[in-house]
């Protein structure tokens, strides 16, 4: 790696026998910036002293760059948006002194002499236009012929969204080269915008566009030159730049198309055809990389994917095991990555695929349980061969027994988080040992290796947090944990979707506490939780107010909020939210409120109860525990 503070001036050299070129990977994402970015921009090279720092460069250096005569081609890992920007702004600059020659008298031949060589260098930061017998460059990273002459273009934009067909015709727009056809719907897009927006910048004299250019070239960066893409990963994640950083999937993507086209001839079109596949099925970045992390620990058992010394997948490590995996067999990861993308794609996504209806609801779970670390274990089964499950409905109890093991896990936090990878990858281990070995999986194997070394919360534990402080230390999992209390009871007479979200993309259905949460309790609640005893009534809020027994679910929060039990018991109505009849009050129907429950050898619930007290709340969080315990223990498991 090399490391240099350069000015704009040297990274684009344009002195005698300069040979540097920027390429953006040709399916690298697209110019993203706009006028916010053009604005700043301008704002600080006009407000700041010549040598404004505009952050780090970081380049991959091309293999051939050191044969003489040929030309030096950086791939841009990460500055391509200042890059492209700086080339619009110059292209502008580039206009307007041409327009300005023809207009300008000259005080003397020297003043001249000035102007053109700053023209000439302006234009050459551009273009740069190499005779035919002096261009050793290998023929594919050749620019194109004009006049018996190679132009290559000082920064090649991206080819997504027409950037560089957009850039070309730019610069024939300005005469720098041959003018082009229009692309199509050239004026509505980034380039042709941004070049405008450059076009009214401009300044109005020679001395102004020539000190504009000045500082331009004295613009100083951080320049990172290296020799492979892992370490350009590494280092831009790290580092906080103005730019649209790469994730690690255009890395790879980058990788697997230049691979792909080496060794077994396949163009860059055809294969990014086949990478769209990828993408389509899987199209937010976090979840790209969580991808690529948990296809190789789906896969570290084939011995064509793994990588000597790497037993799991970080995201350190992400950018090393693709280069390396690439290399050895790109056609046969390609492909593999291809079939495993759809089935990702119905793990985080499972409402967009035509699935079993028990399997869909069911991976729909694990998403509002937020189970992602076990999708490598998933794919991994996912992946295999129905021949080798013994129980035709093996996929379907596989997710139930995981779904299991995160609510318990996500309740009682244990394991910990940092555990759970390598726990899913010992059991795919183990799973492919016994396929190996006997041609089968049954699902008591799975559920011994998931439930093995004693890595899962134990029923006792899990008892534990159920009747603790649980809204206190898990929202999210007390919401869900409700919902499937109700669920379980409820009848066809009233049965809201309690998932349902407002147009603000807030849940319909909110956690309600029926002791209030407000620790200045009105006259009503002391007397029911403490016969008066207001220091008692404090205390013992203090100790129930966030124990499941004391919450229910509401679709109108705003009406029980504070008041008396026997206010919010008695509320009634209808509301209409977000396309739904929602009933309020605790005699409303819904099951979670109408769930009978034993205090002091009497059977009541929250809707037939005449008042709200600690024994209450303790009897009601243990009906729940109990009913909990029975949904979520493992087949087999004793629930002493």
């Amino acid at each position: 790696m090399k490391a240099n503070i350069l000015t704009f001036s040297k990274i684009i050299d344009t002195t005698h026998g300069a040979r540097e070129h920027y390429h953006v990977p040709k399916y690298q994402r697209e110019y993203t910036w706009g006028k916010r970015d053009w604005e700043v921009l301008v704002q600080d090279i006009e407000d700041n002293d010549p040598g404004y720092f505009m952050g780090a460069i970081i380049v991959v250096r091309d293999s051939d760059a050191d044969i003489h005569g040929s030309q030096t081609i950086y791939e841009v890992v990460d500055g391509q948006q200042r890059l492209t920007t700086l080339s619009l702004f110059m292209l502008a600059l580039y206009e307007r002194m041409s327009q300005l020659r023809e207009s300008t008298v000259f005080e003397d031949e020297e003043e001249r002499c000035d102007f053109e060589n700053c023209l000439a260098s302006l234009r050459n930061k551009l273009v740069l236009k190499v005779k035919v017998e002096d261009d050793l460059t290998e023929p594919h990273q050749r620019g194109w012929l004009e006049k018996n002459k190679n132009c290559y273009l000082r920064v090649h934009p991206s080819t997504q969204k027409y950037n560089l067909a957009d850039y070309r015709h730019a610069l024939g727009q300005v005469g720098l080269v041959a003018s082009t056809k229009p692309p199509p719907h050239f004026g509505n897009r980034r380039i042709s915008h941004g070049l405008n927006y450059f076009r009214s910048e401009m300044p109005g004299d020679i001395n102004s566009a020539m000190s504009l250019w000045a500082k331009i070239n004295q613009l100083q960066f951080v320049f990172i030159s290296v020799g492979s893409q892992a370490d350009a990963f590494t280092l831009f994640e790290t580092l906080n730049n103005r730019g649209v950083p790469l994730s690690a999937m255009d890395i790879v993507k980058n990788k697997m198309l230049a691979e792909m086209q080496k060794q077994h001839q396949v163009s860059v079109d055809e294969s990014f055809e086949q990478w769209q596949q990828i993408v389509d099925n899987i199209d937010e970045t976090d979840e790209q990389e969580r991808f690529l992390r948990q296809f190789y620990n789906a896969n570290h058992w084939d011995e064509a994917i793994r990588i000597p010394g790497i037993a799991r997948a970080t995201k350190a490590k992400i950018i090393t095991i693709y280069e390396k995996a690439i290399t050895k067999n790109p056609r046969m990861l390609f492909d593999q990555m291809c079939e495993s993308a759809e089935y990702y794609g119905s793990l985080i996504s499972p409402e967009d695929y035509e699935l079993e209806t028990d399997i869909q609801d069911a991976l729909v779970d694990l998403q509002l349980i937020n189970a992602s670390p076990s999708y490598q274990l998933l794919l991994y089964l996912f992946t295999r061969s129905e021949a080798v499950f013994k129980e035709e409905d093996f996929l379907l109890r596989a997710i139930n027994l995981i779904r299991k093991f995160y609510v318990r896990r996500n309740v009682t936090d244990f394991p910990g988080t940092s555990a759970l990878d390598q726990a899913h990858v010992d059991t795919i281990a183990a799973c492919q040992r016994q396929i190996e070995k006997t041609g089968s999986l049954t699902h008591q194997f799975l559920q011994d290796q998931v439930l093995a070394k004693d890595r899962y919360s134990s029923l006792a534990s899990f008892r534990e947090a159920l009747a603790g402080h649980l809204y206190y230390e898990n929202v999210g999992m007390t919401r869900y944990l409700l919902i499937k209390l109700d669920e379980q009871f409820a009848h066809r007479e009233y049965a809201p979707d309690l998932w349902a979200r407002n147009k603000k993309d807030k849940f319909v259905w909110t956690i309600e506490h029926v002791l209030p949460q407000t620790e200045k309790l009105s006259a009503n609640w002391v007397k029911d939780l403490a016969d008066g005893d207001v220091n008692k009534a404090i205390e013992l809020h203090d100790e129930y107010v966030d124990r499941i027994g004391n919450l229910t679910l509401s679709g109108y929060n705003s009406k029980l909020a504070t008041a008396s039990f026997a206010k919010k018991q008695a509320l009634s109505g209808d509301k209409r939210v977000a396309g739904q009849q929602v009933a309020i009050g605790y005699k409303n129907r819904l099951a979670l409120n109408s769930l009978q429950f034993e205090c002091h050898g009497v059977s009541t619930s929250l809707a037939d109860t005449n008042t709200w007290n600690a024994d209450l709340i303790q009897a009601r969080t243990e009906r729940m525990a109990d009913l909990l315990i029975e949904m979520f223990a493992f087949d087999g498991e004793r629930q002493d």
